[in-house]
């Protein structure tokens, strides 16, 4: 027999405890099995519901490596039928040593007659151990073949050997049941943020495609980094990581006031209103000269005012910017009085609708405009009551951070310099990228790429944005469209 280092088993159980790559963690199983039988080949497979599929499988002495890093074994699956040993194995729970399979009539060894007469090896010894979870579920089968002495020789496996294998494999599976649990439960957390982000999206037409069309951008730019060997790298937890936050980035939009996030024009709702009210001082004026009480040069004049006050408050209220005269025009309007039925003073304006229309740029109050950047605070609000785990510990801060600008000019908490991370200086790169060049915010045509960038490099030089990573992203050229 063999003789067992016992500090060599510790360290193989430490070993696969410690593995996180599921891949890797297939070939740790067989290799160590394998180096405990002294064994020339093995294979492991991995139960489906009606058969067992290859997953990697290995011969030293013909130098036969296939299934390592994921890449699949070109082979059927075998079905769960009795008569195949690996298959009753895992139907039965059983290990299965055999000496000679050439000799041995209880199983099916078709395939590896095949597999011999193809390749010119024999296979003579098998050892065959379920993978047992901590469930009592078979998820796995190893099958080693071909044990070997010290000379090289084919001998039958020891079954002295069988408790040690027998336990490795159930240790084995009981690592990948826990992989396969931690897998579940990103692609489960995965799923459910971007089902949240597709709700934030879909609130508003103005953000219709936003978070998907950042992730996109962002996964092409962080590829592209690695593809040409760039020093700035994303390992695969930091690139999960920083995807997370992108995703998550506007979550704070979900507690916005959908009359201040989708609020297209100045007056916004109260257009309507103001409408109204200049169809009420048409219909006053025509009244009192009907009933004698104003010439006609006055109701003329009168109907004028109102005519023009009309044409003003339409070409200001969807303006993109407005110069400052047509605001002192504003202010004037602001100013007119009417006499109502009611036989009181009321102005054209009130006060709210006053304030609305003398934004110079943009369509927000100085109070909307708050409203509607408290949801980056929002964001960290709501991010920090999730239990993060330490491989997304950034998550809050990244997503919270995409309204802060290097000179100290952004919001919620004026970051400048080194406070604001790298991963943060590009999530808000493309941020502002998507922005200007959406085609899917019906209150604007998209802004073509040329002139996006060269936005994106004047806030670059006014140092609101860092200069050499928008650089690296216009030449990853990350908008592109895929061939």
């Amino acid at each position: 027999m063999k003789t067992l280092d016992v500090n060599k088993l510790l360290a193989i159980g430490i070993a696969l405890t410690k593995e996180k790559d599921y891949d890797r963690l297939f070939e740790t199983i067989l290799r160590e099995a394998m180096e405990i039988t002294s064994c020339d080949g093995g294979t492991l497979y991995v139960c489906n519901e009606d058969d067992l599929a290859f997953k990697i499988m290995i011969t030293k002495s013909m130098g036969f490596f296939k299934g390592g890093q994921g890449d699949p074994v070109d082979l059927p699956p075998v079905k769960k039928e009795h008569t195949n040993v690996c298959a009753f194995a895992a139907l039965n729970d059983r290990l299965v040593n055999i000496a000679d399979v050439y000799n041995s009539e209880e199983f099916d060894f078709s395939g590896p007659r095949r597999y011999d007469a193809m390749t010119g090896y024999k296979t003579t010894s098998m050892l065959v151990v379920p993978m047992e979870d901590d469930h009592g579920d078979v998820i796995g089968v190893l099958q080693l073949i071909n044990a070997q002495d010290e000379n090289g020789n084919i001998i039958a496996f020891d079954p002295a050997l069988e408790p040690v294998i027998h336990s490795l494999a159930s240790q084995a599976a009981i690592c990948l049941a826990n992989v396969n649990y931690a897998q579940e439960i990103i692609a489960l957390f995965d799923s459910f943020v971007r089902v949240m982000s597709t709700a934030i999206d879909a609130r508003t037409p103005y953000n219709a495609n936003h978070s998907r069309n950042m992730v996109r951008y962002g996964e092409r730019f962080i590829d592209w980094l690695r593809e040409t060997g760039h020093e700035w790298q994303f390992a695969d937890a930091d690139k999960r990581q920083f995807l997370m936050s992108v995703w998550l980035h506007d979550v704070g939009k979900l507690v916005i006031p959908l009359e201040v996030m989708d609020k297209e024009s100045r007056l916004g709702k109260a257009g309507d209103d103001v409408a109204h009210r200049l169809e009420v001082i048409e219909l006053l004026n025509r009244v009192h000269f009907l009933n004698g009480d104003i010439p006609a040069e006055q109701y003329e004049r009168g109907q004028a005012e109102v005519s023009e006050a009309r044409i003003l408050l339409e070409k200001v209220n969807r303006a993109g910017f407005v110069p400052d005269a047509t605001l002192d025009a504003i202010r004037e309007l602001g100013q007119r009085t009417y006499t109502g039925a009611d036989g009181a003073e009321h102005s054209w304006l009130t006060e709210n609708e006053l304030t609305a229309l003398l934004v110079q740029k943009g369509t927000l109050t100085a109070e909307e405009r708050g409203i509607m950047e408290s949801h980056v605070s929002m964001t960290a609000k709501m991010l920090s009551e999730m239990n993060f785990s330490r491989d997304y510990r950034m998550v809050p801060e990244w997503a919270a951070g995409h309204h802060e600008f290097l000179n100290g000019c952004g919001y919620p908490h004026k970051l400048a310099g080194d406070a604001i991370s790298k991963e943060v200086r590009l999530l808000t790169i493309l941020d502002i990228f998507d922005a200007l060049t959406a085609r899917d915010r019906p209150y604007k045509p998209p802004m073509p790429t040329e002139k996006a960038l060269a936005i994106l490099d004047d806030m670059a030089r006014d140092g609101q944005l860092d200069a050499d990573i928008l650089d690296l992203f216009k030449q990853s050229q990350a908008w592109e469209d895929e061939a």
